[in-house]
């Protein structure tokens, strides 16, 4: 069986030609909100109820995690997001910590899941609200690709000039 990589178009004797691309959901560029609030819900091990980037009174986006701890809270200012006076506030206030703590403790954690973030912000932003189930979908996305597994679209050009198209996954840039 002959394999197709991704990017590639191959045409046959017999006029069919099949063409393969990256299917990969096109992501949206998550915004300040989705960002800030993606490093909660990632800070807190994605154990959450909700994070959506919809405006509610004074707070742009919101995280409901399902136990609050420094960490989570400091996440976003540890990781550079300029609005965080409520997190601080919380942190300090409410839990007891000290921010300059649970920023280095928050830093710590998430060294390493930039992606992981970047998937959870980009479902925040295209979704606008999302819960458990994103979180763990997001996650399985970051799995996959980290294992060379990526969704392409195939596409089957006929000589009359119909076209097929389906959905397939290909492993490490290839088609089978």
């Amino acid at each position: 069986m002959e394999r197709l990589g991704i990017g590639t178009t191959r045409k046959f004797e017999n006029g069919f030609s099949i063409s393969v691309r990256a299917a990969d959901a096109p992501m949206v560029e998550p915004g300040d909100v989705a960002k800030h609030e993606a490093v909660h819900v990632v800070a807190a091990d994605g154990e959450i109820i909700s994070a959506t980037n919809i405006q509610s009174g004074d707070a742009k986006g919101s995280t409901v995690v399902k136990k609050m701890t420094a960490i989570a809270a400091a996440g976003p200012a540890a990781m550079g997001h300029a609005v965080f006076g409520y997190d601080e506030f919380l942190v300090e206030r409410v839990l007891g910590e000290d921010f300059k703590k649970a920023m280095a403790g928050a830093r710590a954690k998430l060294r390493g899941k930039e992606e992981e973030v970047f998937e959870v912000a980009s479902l925040i932003e295209e979704r606008r609200i999302i819960g458990q189930s994103d979180v763990k979908e997001a996650r399985e996305n970051v799995r996959r690709k980290r294992r060379g597994i990526h969704a392409v679209k195939v596409q089957i050009f006929s000589p009359q000039g119909n076209v097929r198209s389906f959905n397939a996954e290909s492993f490490k840039g290839e088609v089978s």
